[in-house]
């Protein structure tokens, strides 16, 4: 939805251990656009709950398969 205003979007992704044996997810943004564009706050959050549906899927997937990881 971005892709004619935002030159790169830089994430880092934490994962933490909680003691329940599940994680929690923390993640950091940062968008690059191109000349002098600007993102409306809607845009960016959309963005961001793509991204953590997508972790969330990789975690449900770990979860219940284990073995997959070391």
């Amino acid at each position: 939805m971005l892709m004619d205003v935002l030159e790169k979007v830089v994430y880092e992704v934490k994962f933490e251990a909680k003691s329940d044996g599940g994680c929690v997810c923390k993640m950091t943004s940062e968008y690059h656009g191109k000349g002098d564009a600007e993102f409306k706050e809607e845009e960016i959050k959309q963005g961001k709950d793509k991204a953590m549906g997508l972790y969330k899927v990789v975690e449900e997937y770990l979860v219940a398969n284990p073995d997959v990881y070391a």
